[in-house]
Parts: structure tokens; C-alpha cells; sequence
């Protein structure tokens, strides 16, 4: 739905997010809504259950780790439920219309629940993971599977970076992903682009895919869209022109490297990632929360703060000598806004098809698009810039009627 692909796939309910002209009725709405209800409500389960479990072999410290885990769980899932369904915390300081919120365990009687706030849903959100973060394991070790895909203390403290920039709250924002970065035993820069799916210390949270345990469902997981025809993929989502130009702005960019010429649907040459190579067995990693991302939050969220800042130009320098880029000094830029403007071009570069594009320009009031398809109607608060409520919700659920997004009645 942002500018970073050229979506040539075939799936009309993917196009239909494409084109900002989406309908009720649309099934990947549908399952994004019940997939995500149905992992609230495991997590509602553990967490009303645990506590119960009568069995001298599970101590009160495991029964707090599981449901502080849980808790994470139903943090993340709601994040990007409220993030996907609902306009942005900035179109009305979380005063419109979020998602359902429903923290407690299924007991056979059936409610109605209508749609929450924004701001609710981010205050339960934040209640969750700070609750949490007391009884979240550092680290797994010696298992690094578990430490990088399983809720730590450090992914706590990533979620609540993100969840505080999304906001605008800048200070909580570079102080959660300050506590990441200064715990360099478990978390560090990559010295390459070599750690997808690796369980470096690059991964705060990952989710742990194998050839036989993946997130590839009917039409597969995430290689399959990003890959080409001739490695096994769908040749759907190719880079779009707009973010070759923000690539070839600096040619030498060795993130563009992370990339390959390919077919897409219908055979026309396009330019695909190599993040995730595998659409044979989508046996690939996918990354939710990388260091990375720290360095970002905490160097946009000090620029939006404190303007032009040492800080965040050092922090920067990390990641673009990473890429082979030149240093910025507090003497490139002549405003704040060029400054967050180019902290923003770089969290693009670096973060391309790991999911943060439309967020990202929407919670700083841009538009999704400014160059092709419908882009005129693509700027924060526009209708068919979030999902439809699926109609079927609403059929069965009458708390939810007439509570259906703008565009979609």
C-alpha cells in the first residue's frame, strides 16, 4: 500500500489494497482479522490459566515468564491489528475508532464487543508489554532460536520503541531502544548483510521459519511475493521506480545489492529482493524486530526532539557505513526537517520489505504514494489508506454495525 512496491500479482484482494480501492467483503482482510483474534485469544487463555496450573514442576517464576510472554504476544498482535484497521494515533490523538479489545478468556458466553478507540487499544498495548517486561527473560541460552523468536526483555523494549515513535513520544522512544543497544552482549550491528535468517545478534525478535514449520499458507509466504518466477517465486512485488530512485540517489549503496533482476508476473524484467531467497520451502527467517530499527528509532526520535544532534548523526554513521555511504556531519543539513527527512530516506533503504513503509509515512503525516496508481487519494486519514472491518465481522458481531471505515459502507 506504500511506495516501495510495484505489486503486479494477481490476487484481486491484494490488488484492491494496491489500488486504494478495496471492498468489505475482502478475503485477505478477513483472515489478517481472524488469524490475529485468534492468537488474542490463546494469549487471553494462557494468561487467565496459568496461574491455576496446580504442578509442583512449574514454579511461580515459569508461570510469570509464560504469561509475561503472552502478554507480548497480545501487545504485537494488537499493534499491527490497530495499525492496519484503524487511521493513525496522529489523525485525532487516538480518539477514533480502533479495534475490539478483548483481554479476557473465552468462557463460553458470548459477547458483542464494538470497536475501541486508538487510544485504548494503545494504552492496553503499553500496559501489556510493561507489565511484561519484569518477568521476560534476557536470553535463552544457550539457545539462540529462542532468545532471537521468543518474547525477551529486549523485544519488549523494542516493541515500546517502536510503539512510543508511532506516537510521537520521542523521549520514551530513544530511551526504549537505548536500553536495546547498550545491552551489546546479546545485541549488535551486524558487520554485513549476511544475518537474514541467521539468529545473529542483528535479531531482536524473528520469527523462526523451517521447511516444514513456515508461514507459507495457500499461496506462500513472504519469498514467494519478493522472488521471482525463475527462483520459485510469484513475481508479484518487485521494487517500485520510486525506490530504485531513492537507491541510485547513491549508487554505492550495498543495500541495493540485496537485490536481483528478475521475472514478474507476465515476464516483464523487474528488480526483486534477495532477503528471503527461499520460496521452495519458505524455510527463511522473517525479521519483526532487528537493532537496526533501534538505531533508527532512537536517532529520527533525538532529531525530532532536539533538531540536529551529534547523536543522531553518529548513529547514523553506523548504518551507512554499513552500506559503504559517505558520514554525515551536523553541517549536511541546514534544517530539521531535511535532517528527519533523510533519517527517514535511510530507515527506508535499510528496512524495505520488512513491513514499516506505510507506517512510517503516515504516522509523519505523508502520503503513501506520490508517483502512480491513485496516488492522489493515498495521504493519512483518506479512506483506503486501512483495511475494511471484514463484513463477515460484522454480520455475526452487532457491535460492530455501522462502525465499518469510511469508503467501505
Amino acid at each position: 500500500m506504500a511506495d516501495n512496491v510495484e505489486f503486479r500479482g494477481t490476487f484481486p484482494t491484494l490488488q484492491q489494497y494496491y489500488l486504494y480501492e478495496g471492498t468489505s467483503d475482502n478475503s485477505s482482510s478477513r483472515d489478517i482479522w481472524r488469524y490475529s483474534y485468534e492468537v488474542i485469544l490463546a494469549t487471553n487463555k494462557v494468561i487467565a490459566r496459568v496461574p491455576e496450573v496446580n504442578d509442583p514442576t512449574f514454579s511461580d517464576q515459569e508461570k510469570a515468564q509464560y504469561i509475561a510472554e503472552a502478554k507480548f504476544l497480545r501487545a504485537y498482535v494488537y499493534f499491527q491489528i490497530v495499525n492496519l484497521f484503524a487511521h493513525p494515533w496522529q489523525i485525532s490523538q487516538g480518539s477514533n475508532p480502533g479495534v475490539p479489545l478483548i483481554t479476557a478468556d473465552f468462557n463460553g458466553d458470548i459477547e458483542y464487543p464494538g470497536r475501541s478507540t486508538v487510544l485504548a487499544v494503545h494504552a492496553q498495548i503499553q500496559k501489556d508489554l510493561e507489565e511484561a517486561l519484569p518477568d521476560l527473560l534476557n536470553d535463552f541460552n544457550p539457545n539462540a532460536a529462542f532468545t532471537r523468536g521468543r518474547a525477551t526483555k529486549g523485544a519488549a523494549n523494542a516493541l515500546l520503541s517502536r510503539f512510543h515513535l508511532y506516537r510521537g513520544e520521542w523521549t520514551q522512544a530513544a530511551d526504549y531502544a537505548d536500553d536495546v543497544l547498550s545491552n551489546t552482549a546479546l545485541y549488535d550491528l551486524a558487520p554485513n548483510y549476511g544475518f537474514y535468517d541467521g539468529n545473529t545478534a542483528e535479531d531482536v525478535f524473528t520469527i523462526q521459519n523451517t521447511p516444514t514449520d513456515n508461514g507459507a499458507t495457500s499461496a506462500g509466504g513472504w519469498a514467494s511475493y519478493y522472488n521471482p518466477t525463475e527462483t520459485s517465486g510469484r513475481g508479484d512485488c518487485p521494487f517500485s521506480a520510486s525506490l530504485i530512485a531513492a537507491f541510485e540517489e547513491e549508487p554505492d549503496d550495498k543495500r541495493f545489492l540485496l537485490s536481483t533482476m528478475g521475472s514478474s508476473v507476465g515476464g516483464v524484467q523487474r528488480r526483486f529482493t534477495t532477503k528471503y531467497p527461499d520460496a521452495s520451502t519458505n524455510a527463511d527467517n522473517a525479521p519483526m524486530i532487528r537493532v537496526t530499527e533501534m538505531y533508527l528509532n532512537r536517532a529520527e526520535a533525538l532529531a525530532q526532539r532536539d533538531g540536529i544532534n551529534i547523536t543522531s548523526i553518529n548513529l547514523m554513521n553506523e548504518l551507512r557505513g554499513r552500506a559503504g555511504l559517505g558520514n554525515w556531519t551536523l553541517a549536511t543539513f541546514l534544517t530539521k526537517q531535511a535532517f528527519i527527512d533523510a533519517i527517514l530516506n535511510e530507515r527506508r533503504k535499510e528496512l524495505c520489505f520488512e513491513g514499516h513503509r506505510r507506517m512510517d509515512l503516515l504516522r509523519n503525516g505523508k502520503p503513501l504514494r506520490t508517483t502512480g496508481p491513485t496516488a492522489p487519494i493515498s495521504n493519512p486519514g483518506d479512506d483506503f489508506t486501512i483495511l475494511p472491518i471484514p463484513q463477515r465481522e460484522i454480520d455475526v458481531n452487532a457491535g460492530l454495525a455501522g462502525q465499518q471505515n469510511s469508503g467501505y459502507e
